[in-house]
């Protein structure tokens, strides 16, 4: 069974618990992955910023962090750390809800865990392409 943990220490947006808890269900079902437990940590800029520096060696702030936690045998066990205020400075520039936004960016973050990677252009793309389908198959389905 799939658990899923979400945490807020930002302010710069309202986090839709049940929502979230709902499009983690989707993804991974959508993906037929074997994932037992989620971690989604929104955070502030200069929280993400220090934790980019401290893991990758990047500096400042980034949309999303995503850490595959599995033990062998296991099914994925991920933690997903998501910026609000970038979120909400992207969803200006993007014409977006800022909420739609940071879903896109927990999507990104699981289909990293789930073996996904876009380190070439062409990986990129696909993977962008497939957050995108997925969150839209999401919005199109979700009911309160």
């Amino acid at each position: 069974m799939l658990t899923v943990n979400i945490s807020s220490s930002q302010r710069a947006l309202r986090i839709p618990r049940k929502k979230i808890t709902a499009l983690v269900e989707f993804v991974v079902e959508a993906q037929s992955a074997r994932v037992d437990e989620v971690d989604i940590a929104v955070v502030a800029s200069r929280r993400i910023a220090a934790l980019n520096r401290r893991y990758l060696q990047h500096a400042g702030a980034t949309d999303v962090l995503s850490f595959d936690l599995s033990v062998p045998g296991g099914g994925i066990i991920a933690q997903v750390i998501v910026c609000g205020d970038v979120a909400v400075r992207q969803a200006r520039a993007r014409r977006v809800g800022p909420q739609r936004e940071l879903m896109l960016y927990i999507v990104h973050g699981l289909l990293h865990v789930m073996g996904h990677d876009d380190t070439t252009p062409q990986a990129a793309e696909k993977m962008s392409a497939r957050q995108e389908e997925l969150l839209e198959a999401f919005l199109g389905s979700y009911r309160r």
